[in-house]
C-alpha cells in the first residue's frame, strides 16, 4: 500500500470519527432540558458574584502585602468586613447554603464540570478514537445497558476495548485478568481508566454523576442481589464514573467483591458531602497514574 493510499484512509477515518464524535456529542447535548439550563446558569452566576466580592475585598484590604485603607473610605473597617467575610459572614452563609443543597449543586457541578471536560478532551477523544480503530475492526464508541438511580435504565458511553461483539457468544460475564478478548490498545486504555471519559456525556445528560456507586449492569445486579439483598441499596443515588469503591478496591469480578464493594459504597451513600467528594476525587488521580484497579 502506498504513502497516498495510507494518507487517503487516515484523513477518511478522521473525518469519520469528527462526525461521529459530534453525533455523539450532539445527542446529549440535545437531551439538556430547561431545568438544567437553569441550574447552569444560576451556578454561574454565583460563581462568578462571589469571584467578583473576593478579588474587591481582596483589592481594597491588600495590596503588596501590606493592608491599605483608602482615605475615601475611612469610614468603613475593611479589614473587619474581610475578616467577618472569610471567618464568619457571607463565606459561612455560602457553605451552609451548599451543604444544606449539596445534591442540587452536586448536580450543577456535574453540569458544568462535564461540559468543560467534553470540549477541552475532544480531541484526545479523536486521537483515541483513531488509534481504536487501527488497533482492531469495530466502533469505536461502546453502549452497554446499565442501572442507574432508582432502577432506571440508561446506556452508559465507553470507548471500546475488546474486539468487536466480544460477547456474542458467551453472553454477559465479568472481565477477567489478563482476559484474550482484550485489544491492544483495550489493555492501555482500561490501565489508565481512559476509556471511561465518554461517561462524561452520561454525567450531562444527567444519567450519571461524576463521584458516586459505579453503575452495574441489570444482568449481574440480578445475579448479585439473590445473594446479597442489600445490593440494590447502591440505586439510591446517581451512579458515578468514579466512586469510594473503585478507589478503595481493586476491580470486583465477583459476587463476594461486589459485596464487598457494597460496603463501601454504604459508606459514601451515608457521607456524602463536598469535602468526601474532594477526597474522592485525589484518590480518582492517584488510581488513573498508578493504573490500580484495573482489569
Amino acid at each position: 500500500m502506498n504513502r497516498k493510499r495510507i494518507v487517503k484512509i487516515i484523513k477518511k477515518e478522521i473525518r469519520n470519527l469528527s462526525l461521529a464524535w459530534f453525533k455523539y456529542l450532539n445527542k446529549g447535548f440535545a437531551k439538556l432540558t430547561k431545568k438544567n439550563r437553569l441550574i447552569v446558569n444560576i451556578a454561574m452566576f454565583s460563581l462568578f458574584f462571589l469571584g467578583i466580592v473576593f478579588l474587591v475585598v481582596k483589592n481594597l484590604v491588600y495590596a503588596q502585602g501590606e493592608v491599605v485603607i483608602p482615605e475615601t473610605i475611612n469610614h468603613f473597617h475593611l479589614g473587619g468586613f474581610f475578616s467577618w467575610f472569610m471567618g464568619g459572614g457571607l463565606a459561612s452563609i455560602f457553605i451552609r447554603f451548599a451543604r444544606k443543597n449539596y445534591l442540587k449543586l452536586k448536580r450543577a457541578f456535574d453540569i458544568i464540570i462535564s461540559a468543560v471536560f467534553l470540549i477541552l478532551l475532544s480531541p484526545l477523544f479523536l486521537i483515541i478514537g483513531l488509534i481504536t480503530k487501527i488497533d482492531s475492526d469495530g466502533v469505536v464508541f461502546f453502549k452497554q445497558e446499565r442501572l442507574g438511580q432508582n432502577g432506571k435504565l440508561f446506556e452508559m458511553w465507553k470507548f471500546r476495548t475488546m474486539r468487536q461483539n466480544a460477547e456474542l457468544e458467551t453472553g454477559p460475564v465479568w472481565t477477567q485478568e489478563d482476559d484474550p478478548r482484550i485489544t491492544k490498545i483495550g489493555q492501555f486504555l482500561r490501565k489508565s481508566h481512559l476509556d471511561e471519559l465518554p461517561q462524561l456525556i452520561n454525567v450531562f445528560r444527567g444519567d450519571m454523576s461524576l463521584i458516586g456507586p459505579r453503575p452495574e449492569r441489570p444482568e449481574f445486579t440480578e445475579i448479585i442481589t439473590r445473594t446479597v439483598p442489600n445490593f440494590t441499596k447502591r440505586l439510591d443515588v446517581k451512579p458515578g464514573i468514579t466512586g469510594l469503591a473503585q478507589v478503595r478496591y481493586r476491580y470486583g469480578a465477583s459476587i463476594k467483591d461486589s459485596e464487598r464493594k457494597l460496603k463501601f459504597d454504604s459508606i459514601y451513600i451515608n457521607k456524602m458531602s463536598w469535602f468526601f467528594d474532594f477526597k474522592i476525587a485525589l484518590w480518582t488521580v492517584k488510581t488513573m497514574l498508578t493504573g490500580e484497579g484495573a482489569r
